[in-house]
């Protein structure tokens, strides 16, 4: 399904992670106020009438500047009041990195109907890439979860890896590992620049180099029955207008009370996020009236990110237009620093991608954000 139609609302639960993660995007977690690190519920339950009384998804979503487990209770405040308000149409998505015990995982199991762990393969790359907060590997305390959820089918279950250069070359041996556990979908994503880790945008990032081993990998994990995405491809499935939820836009409530319209733009204030992704914010929790005061000029300039206003620029002539809309917002916006803006290399890798995997083919079999 296009991006832009997977409408939800996302909740960052929680700002506090239990992993150590060395590519973490988001250095700010250790220095945040105590008030800024679980999210307000006053303020959870307004954004969700809000996004209820305006859109028609039924679709609530946990996500997390850190793991939105750990903010448990609010988690389950949440789904409760959406339950309260939508009954039998809620539909819940968590995406978590999997390290919870078995008293969440048994929740999860009833409630959640979406799941994706992130895992990024084989115990060496996974233990390297994502040890805890103490430097311990946590491949052990995932993998449970990740063979748990993979052999059941009521939920929609999938993993995210996230490719390191160095494993490039590696994506079959990763895929052979998910098939071992019987995981049907995984989305591989190749590192990027982040703002937030201060990365020096005008180096390369090797993406030509990762989409021509994922174009090799997509046949190969095709033939074992599996179907896997990369950011590069999300809109592959249909044409569109605007690349993804960012741009409608869909709410993503803070913990530090702000509405943003991005996984990425994981905060409001700007002691925490800096720089370009302060344009995707739109909305403010007021905590004295109780409300939420919207930015109805800074929607419009999100909206405007589109096929027609890309076309007239930056993507003038270009023959996949409207099977990316410029991609992921953040992923160029880190590099270009302009929304319309997209990077040439990842404009380049989409390109190749278009020439190996064919478009419009039918929507892709799972739902990933």
């Amino acid at each position: 399904m296009a991006q832009c139609k997977q409408q939800m609302i996302t909740f960052f639960t929680s700002a506090t992670c239990n992993l150590g993660c060395k590519y973490c995007y988001n250095p700010h977690l250790q220095s945040l106020r105590p008030e800024d690190k679980t999210i307000d519920l006053r303020f959870a339950k307004v954004a969700l009438r809000d996004f209820f009384e305006t859109n028609e998804s039924r679709l609530i979503r946990f996500f997390g500047a850190g793991e939105p487990t750990l903010a448990f209770e609010e988690m389950e405040a949440i789904r409760s009041e959406a339950h309260g308000l939508a009954g039998g149409d809620l539909r819940v998505y968590l995406h978590s990195n999997g390290s919870f015990g078995n008293d969440i995982a048994n929740w999860v199991e009833r409630y959640v109907d979406i799941l994706w762990i992130s895992h990024d393969g084989p115990k060496g790359i996974h233990d390297n890439n994502r040890p805890d907060i103490r430097g311990i590997g946590s491949y052990d305390r995932v993998v449970k979860n990740v063979e748990r959820f993979a052999r059941q089918d009521r939920i929609q279950f999938g993993v995210r890896a996230t490719v390191c250069p160095r494993d490039f070359s590696k994506l079959n041996d990763i895929i052979d590992h998910f098939h071992s556990m019987g995981i049907k979908y995984a989305c591989l994503a190749p590192v990027f620049s982040s703002t937030g880790l201060a990365s020096n945008s005008e180096s390369p990032l090797h993406l030509l180099e990762f989409a021509k081993e994922f174009a090799r990998s997509f046949y190969y994990a095709k033939k074992k029955g599996m179907f896997i995405q990369t950011h590069l491809i999300f809109n592959f499935d249909e044409k569109v207008r605007t690349a993804c939820r960012t741009c409608t836009p869909c709410p993503h409530v803070t913990t530090d009370g702000y509405i943003t319209s991005c996984d990425e733009a994981y905060f409001g204030d700007e002691r925490y996020l800096s720089g370009v992704l302060r344009e995707l914010i739109y909305g403010k929790w007021d905590p004295d009236k109780g409300r939420i005061e919207y930015f109805p000029e800074q929607i419009r300039k999100i909206q405007l990110r589109n096929v027609d206003t890309l076309a007239a620029g930056a993507c003038k002539d270009c023959p996949i237009i409207e099977n990316c809309a410029g991609g992921c917002v953040p992923k160029s916006f880190y590099i270009t620093k302009d929304l319309y803006t997209p990077s040439r290399e990842i404009c380049s890798a989409t390109r190749y991608l278009a020439t190996q995997i064919p478009l419009n083919q039918g929507r892709f079999p799972f739902f990933h954000s």
